[in-house]
């Protein structure tokens, strides 16, 4: 017997643990399961887990999800399709067979109350019924192309087969079926995995699918390979084709890629950029990678794994927990219209929502759906919304079970990278809801195929019901029929706008949403775009939450006629099913009605030579369906420029008063309801010009681009806007003084609180009846309140929203401050304050901080006035001043010992001190002295401190020096509020 000694014992064991381990290694590298570090392999692991089957089992009992479970239990009591060779057929197939190992796998009736199980016959039957399609799929997968064409667009209907025997394993393997009983299915499952696999690796005379195409094609493919992954992980083989590693290296690093990392991918890894070929495509292709997403969400931890394709590998995080796939479910939500339905934007049907988001198991993805006003044969139920015709999604949404969480969108939503401005009054399904498109770069060239004439072109939906249209998508083959600038809300230009994309070719017009603002009772935002030779920009006021104003400003460098366009939910002569419209044109207004819902549109034009015509048009009802509705044109006469500005306001009974008050150089409207009167005017430069209003008191004077005024009924300020603008006026009195031009909004929400927004550093002076103790913004450097001229003066020293706050009525504070200001005087700082009145003030002390300083520190004190009702004016030199940005505050202390602060005066940093440039130096006949932009005197002074010379100094001067004595002497620049600056001269002979 040989004995060994425990190092050598220990040793041994290293060496057989390192080949067993080698051994396993190349095992799993020539049979290609898939063994992640801390993978669930348990079943059910795709649409559910077993510890979630529970709460499921009880959901189906009651509400929607009773309905739904109900409408599946019905579609599996029958016999599946024998058609097991048409893609309808085989489509159909793979549905049946995991909806029936669904109702196995729940082994629940479907009735309200108390469950109750399947009859045993029953759920063996289902049990036998899904087997049997798993074992009898068919796994024939075309070739990526071929000298006839290429056949992967095939792969969208293989993949979704695939997926749904995927998923229908996984829950017969959670239903307890053994997995021997399995073995057949499961190897028919492989092979239809390998045969996706192959076709899609294989090139066809050296093109490859994953390196030429990047669109939801590529995704679907990839999902369907992921997905057999995590199924599968422990199937082998020696054929690479049908290894789950490679499905999931394929799969996972491809997935990856054409979202976030090819050139050509279809959303951005660090921002919201929503999807490059539009809401439809990426629901669609998301219809594959949220049941994929989900299932890894159950498989693998919350890590990053390392994925390998064409000689690159990268480390992945699991789509479930990344982030970057949220803020693509942010987009879509955020964007989503007030009945739960996206927007069509490019090739994108016009009735469909995306409640399938309940596969991300976050509620604030799956909102509520009010789709009762959509037309019938519209996806107007959340049943036909889940059961499409390409994919079923009804069992994948009940095992998701969440609630549906009402939208939190603001009123405003500004995503410049994927193109969307949005307007909204509210996220109940009522709301008012604007959306303005304006996409380019990488979002844009991306798009390719699927990418309308659109640039610049809105959507309206409100009281429940689309208004302005988008016209939809009726198919793939058919797009060129309404996909063109001529069916969409935007303007033409000499009858055209931006051309419809093509395969690898999008639109030629790229489109920027930029300027975006809100205040509480207005919402600012533009799209600029160009084509056809003339730029445009569409700008969009949000007044109060209740109407639109778009104005769109048009310049060319050569004549053009242009078309303002508006296709509207209705037709002339309709009925309630296509809507109604009425025009009076006239007076240049347009009304569509449909479902109670009324959309009043009033257009002018700058000048009086537009025309006002309407034209029958159509959009997509369903799919390949068309449906007519009346478009109304506004044509201007040929010219370099113009502009347009409509007001469109949604309205159910009360019907508002608007009119056109345009001029030769304005396009201008006034908008009357019962509680306002609103008057609007836009114009191509920036001249001060006035609009009048028989509604309104006075004139209007604006230097703006846009202006805005709005007075309430019994004719008190409400609110204004100019945008790049310095002045806007009643008759001849200030409101609004800017001392550069911005974009400007200012508005009185109660008889207390004020707010607004500027759009650059710039310092306004407006209208106000008393001085307020606070003035509050991220910008505001400084306010004073000149009580005389009674205007408010705000320094602002970046873009800032802003708000102003009066006392409540009845309080009366213990010093009414007018004025608190800073200013630097030579390197002294002067503080000097205003009251209007003082109620027992003992004093103020005077605190100083610098950048550097955490706190406040005092710096004096001034004794105040105790009680008077006189204006009172008081002053403090702080001669230990920084040079850097200095903050200073008043301390205000009642005789009682209340300490009240004021608001935040600044004083600027110092200007440095210029150089004092002396040359020659030694001097001999005569010294030169400069400093840039200086204005002064100059003296020379001896040792003794007498002056031996003085003369008037202008940036440069020449002293004679010819008849000093030699010796040392002092040169001293004297300049009004600044301190002498001094230097060392020596004349030599």
């Amino acid at each position: 017997m040989l004995h060994f000694s425990p190092a050598k014992a220990f040793l041994q064991s290293i060496l057989i643990l390192a080949l067993i381990l080698f051994h396993f290694n190349k095992t799993v590298a020539q049979n290609g399961s898939w063994h992640p570090a801390e993978a669930a392999e348990t079943f059910p692991r795709t649409l559910l887990t077993a510890d979630e089957l529970p709460a499921v089992r009880a959901a189906v009992t009651s509400g929607t999800s009773f309905a739904l479970y109900a409408s599946l239990v019905a579609d599996v009591a029958g016999t599946p399709p024998a058609d097991n060779t048409s893609s309808g057929g085989r489509r159909a197939r793979a549905t049946f067979a995991k909806n029936a190992a669904f109702v196995a796998l729940l082994n629940q009736q479907a009735g309200r109350g108390a469950a109750q199980l399947l009859p045993a016959a029953d759920r063996t039957r289902l049990l036998t019924t899904a087997r049997g399609l798993l074992e009898t799929m068919n796994p024939g997968v075309e070739p990526f192309a071929s000298f006839s064409g290429t056949q992967y667009t095939e792969w969208q209907w293989r993949s979704k087969e695939l997926i749904d025997y995927l998923v229908a394993y996984d829950l017969l393997r959670g239903a307890g079926e053994p997995e021997a009983s399995l073995a057949p299915a499961k190897a028919r499952l492989q092979l239809f995995a390998g045969n996706l696999y192959l076709q899609s690796t294989k090139p066809f005379l050296g093109v490859a699918f994953y390196k030429t195409i990047k669109n939801n094609h590529t995704l679907m493919t990839a999902a369907a390979l992921g997905m057999a992954a995590a199924v599968l992980n422990d199937a082998t083989s020696s054929d690479p084709n049908q290894q789950p590693t490679n499905w999931a290296n394929a799969g996972l690093f491809n997935l990856d890629n054409v979202l976030w990392e090819d050139a050509q991918r279809q959303s951005d890894p660090a921002a919201v950029a929503g999807y490059a070929e539009g809401p439809y495509y990426f629901k669609y292709a998301f219809l594959n990678c949220l049941p994929l997403i989900r299932t890894l969400g159950h498989f693998l931890p919350d890590k990053a794994f390392s994925y390998s394709y064409g000689g690159v590998t990268r480390s992945i995080p699991n789509p479930y927990f990344d982030p970057r796939y949220d803020r693509l479910y942010q987009w879509i939500t955020a964007i989503q219209m007030p009945d739960g339905r996206f927007p069509a934007l490019e090739d994108s049907y016009i009735d469909m929502g995306m409640p399938e988001l309940a596969l991300t198991g976050k509620a604030q993805y799956a909102n509520p759906l009010y789709l009762n006003k959509l037309n019938p044969g519209q996806l107007n139920t959340l049943l036909t919304q889940l059961r499409d015709v390409t994919v079923d999604m009804r069992a994948a949404y009940l095992a998701a079970n969440i609630t549906p969480a009402p939208p939190q969108n603001a009123q405003l939503t500004s995503l410049p990278l994927s193109g969307n401005l949005v307007f909204r009054s509210g996220n109940d399904s009522l709301a008012s809801y604007l959306h303005v498109y304006g996409k380019n770069g990488a979002p844009l060239a991306n798009s390719g195929g699927h990418n309308q004439g659109d640039a610049g072109s809105f959507i309206l939906h409100a009281q429940g019901q689309l208004l302005a249209l988008d016209p939809g998508y009726l198919s793939y083959n058919r797009r060129e029929e309404i996909g063109n600038a001529s069916n969409h809300n935007l303007v033409l230009v000499d009858g055209a706008g931006p051309v419809i994309g093509s395969a690898g070719n999008a639109n030629d017009a790229a489109a920027t949403v930029q300027n975006a603002f809100e205040t509480p009772q207005l919402a600012y935002g533009e799209v600029a775009t160009a084509y056809n030779g003339a730029r445009l920009t569409r700008k969009t006021l949000f007044v109060r939450g209740r109407y639109f104003l778009l104005a769109d400003a048009v310049q060319a460098s050569a004549p053009h006629a242009y078309t303002w366009q508006l296709h509207g939910y209705g037709l002339a002569g309709g009925t309630a099913t296509t809507g109604t419209f009425t025009d009076s044109l006239a007076t240049h207004t347009g009304i569509w009605q449909k479902n109670g819902a009324s959309l009043l549109a009033h257009v002018t034009a700058q000048g009086a030579a537009a025309t006002y015509t309407t034209a029958t048009r159509i959009h997509e009802l369903t799919y390949n369906t068309t449906e007519n509705h009346t478009a109304l044109l506004v044509q201007s006469g040929r010219a370099t420029q113009t502009q347009f500005l409509a007001a469109l306001y949604p309205f159910t009974t009360h019907q508002p008063r608007i009119a056109s008050v345009s001029t030769a150089s304005t396009a201008g409207l006034t908008t009357t309801t019962d509680r306002f009167r609103d008057l609007a005017f836009a114009q191509s430069d920036t001249l001060l010009r006035t609009a009048t209003s028989p509604q309104l008191r006075q004139a209007i004077g604006a230097d703006g681009l846009l202006n805005f005024y709005s007075a309430d009924s019994a004719g008190r300020f409400a609110q204004l806007f100019i945008e790049q603008g310095t002045v806007l006026q009643l008759d001849t009195l200030p409101l609004l003084l800017a001392s550069r031009r911005a974009t400007i909004s200012w508005q009185q929400l109660d008889d207390q609180h004020f707010a607004g927004y500027v759009s650059r550093a710039t310092t306004l002076r407006l209208a106000f009846p008393q001085a307020p103790p606070t003035v509050s913004g991220a910008g505001v450097s400084r306010f004073s309140y000149d009580a005389d001229a009674h205007q408010l003066r705000i320094e602002f020293s970046q873009a800032s929203a802003f708000t102003v706050v009066l006392p409540a009525a009845g309080k009366v504070l213990p010093v009414e401050l007018m004025r608190f200001g800073a200013e630097r005087q030579r390197g002294d700082v002067a503080l000097t304050w205003q009251t209007a009145t003082e109620l027992r003030n003992a004093g103020f002390t005077v605190e100083r901080r610098t950048g550097q300083e955490a706190a406040f520190q005092p710096i004096g004190y001034v004794a105040g006035a105790g009680t008077s009702a006189a204006a009172r004016s008081y002053r403090l030199l702080d001669n230990t001043a920084p040079s850097s940005l200095t903050y200073y505050r008043l301390r205000q202390v009642d005789t009682d010992g209340t300490v009240t602060y004021s608001p935040v005066a600044v004083a600027p940093a110092a200007a440095p001190e210029p150089v004092l440039m002396l040359a020659p130096n030694p001097a001999d006949a005569y010294l030169t002295v400069r400093q840039f932009g200086t204005a002064g005197t100059l003296q020379l002074l001896d040792t003794q401190g007498r002056r031996v010379l003085q003369q008037s100094f202008q940036q440069e001067a020449r002293l004679d020096t010819s008849h000093l004595p030699a010796g040392l002497y002092y040169l001293q620049l004297l300049r009004p509020n600044a301190r002498p600056q001094t230097g060392k001269v020596l004349v030599v002979h």
